[in-house]
């Protein structure tokens, strides 16, 4: 019996759940640039909120001198518009992004809170940065 490499992609990537980070609302007043606003709801753990602002807990309490506590509390966070998301591997704390038109190693690496030489471990296949829509990256996912 030969084995179907295609239907093993298709069986993993319906195993994988699809990750959805948080989002904040930039701060346009110009008092910090790069910064921007997130709300706390019940279910948020602050080692979460940190990672999917791409920071560390300690750094968000340096931000944030009164730090928020409740469901509703608004925490000052790094804010960058991040296009792409991934689909999480259940098992660990990496997923798949799908390589689309444009995309380049070097902005795939700043979604997703590592770098060019990071990627290139996790998928070392990848010649270089030759990117093609259609490439399937393994990237860190540790989103919820």
């Amino acid at each position: 019996m030969r084995f179907n490499n295609n239907l093993f992609l298709l069986a993993s990537f319906l195993g994988a759940a699809t990750a959805f980070r948080r989002t904040c609302r930039p701060d346009l007043t110009g008092d910090v640039r790069g910064t921007g606003f997130y709300t706390k709801t019940a279910t948020d753990l602050d080692r979460d909120v940190a990672t999917d602002f791409c920071t560390t807990v300690p750094e968000l309490r340096v931000m944030n001198p009164e730090f928020p506590s409740k469901a509703g509390d608004i925490f000052r966070v790094p804010c960058k518009i991040r296009k792409r998301d991934c689909s999480r591997i259940p098992t660990n704390e990496n997923g798949y992004y799908t390589v689309v038109e444009g995309d380049y190693l070097s902005d795939i690496s700043i979604d997703f809170c590592t770098d060019t030489r990071n990627l290139a471990k996790l998928n070392p296949d990848l010649a270089n940065t030759n990117l093609a829509p259609g490439m399937v990256l393994e990237v860190p996912c540790p989103f919820n």
